[in-house]
C-alpha cells in the first residue's frame, strides 16, 4: 500500500461516524492504532490486576524476610552470651544483695545513732543534739535524715566527716553550716556545726520495707 493511498483512506474516514460492526473496513493505520489501544488496555489492565499484587506481596515478603534474619542475629547474639549475660546477672544480685545489707532497718536506726554519736565523739566533737527527722518516702526506698549539732574545730570536724564514710551503713552528708561557737580556745577555733545526715532503706516492688 503506497502512502498516498493511506493519507486518502484516512481523510476518508469519518472518526465522528465509526462503524463498529464495520471494523474490518476500516482504514489499515486506524486497525493498527487501535489493535495498539487494545494491546495497551490489556497489558496496563494485567499490571494492575496481577503483576502490582505480586509485586507488593514480594515486597512485604523480602520485609519480613529481613525482620526474621534481624530478629534470629539478636537471638543469636544473646544464645552465644548468655553464660556471660547470666555470670552478670549474678554479679548483680550479689552487688545489690551487698548495698541492701548496709541498709539499716527500723530496729538498727537507734544503733546508728549511737554509732554517729560515737563517731563524733571520738573525732573530738562535744555533740549537742542528735534527733531524728521525718522520712522521706521515694519509690524504691525511704529517706531517713538525722540530725547532728556539735562544736568543734576544723580538725575534729574534718575526722568526723571521713569517719562517717568509713561506717557500715550507707549515710550520706547534707545541709550543713559551720557558725562560730564563741568559746575558741588559746589554739583554735571553735566553730559549731549543723548537719542532716541521711540514711537509707529499701522498699521491695509491694511498697514495704526490707
Amino acid at each position: 500500500m503506497s502512502l498516498p493511498s493511506v493519507f486518502k483512506q484516512l481523510q476518508d474516514f469519518d472518526v465522528n461516524n465509526i462503524e463498529w460492526h464495520r471494523m474490518g473496513a476500516w482504514p489499515t493505520p486506524v486497525k493498527v492504532f487501535m489493535c495498539l489501544v487494545i494491546f495497551s488496555g490489556i497489558l496496563i489492565s494485567g499490571f494492575l490486576t496481577l503483576i502490582k499484587p505480586a509485586q507488593e506481596g514480594l515486597q512485604r515478603i523480602q520485609a519480613e524476610e529481613i525482620r526474621l534474619l534481624r530478629d534470629y542475629e539478636s537471638k543469636a547474639f544473646q544464645v552465644t552470651h548468655l553464660e556471660a549475660y547470666q555470670d552478670q546477672l549474678v554479679a548483680m544480685r550479689q552487688a545489690f544483695e551487698s548495698v541492701l545489707r548496709q541498709l539499716p532497718n527500723d530496729t538498727e536506726i537507734p544503733d546508728l545513732l549511737v554509732d554517729i554519736n560515737r563517731m563524733a565523739e571520738f573525732s573530738g566533737l562535744q555533740v549537742g543534739q542528735l534527733s531524728i527527722g521525718n522520712p522521706t518516702h521515694r519509690e524504691l526506698f525511704t529517706e531517713q535524715p538525722l540530725r547532728l549539732e556539735a562544736i568543734g574545730g576544723f580538725h575534729e570536724i574534718g575526722a568526723f566527716v571521713s569517719g562517717i564514710s568509713a561506717l557500715p551503713r550507707i549515710v550520706t552528708l547534707h545541709n550543713y553550716s559551720l557558725q562560730p561557737s564563741g568559746a575558741d580556745s588559746p589554739t583554735e577555733v571553735r566553730l559549731r556545726l549543723s548537719i542532716e545526715v541521711k540514711t537509707y532503706q529499701y522498699r521491695d516492688a509491694a511498697g514495704g520495707k526490707s
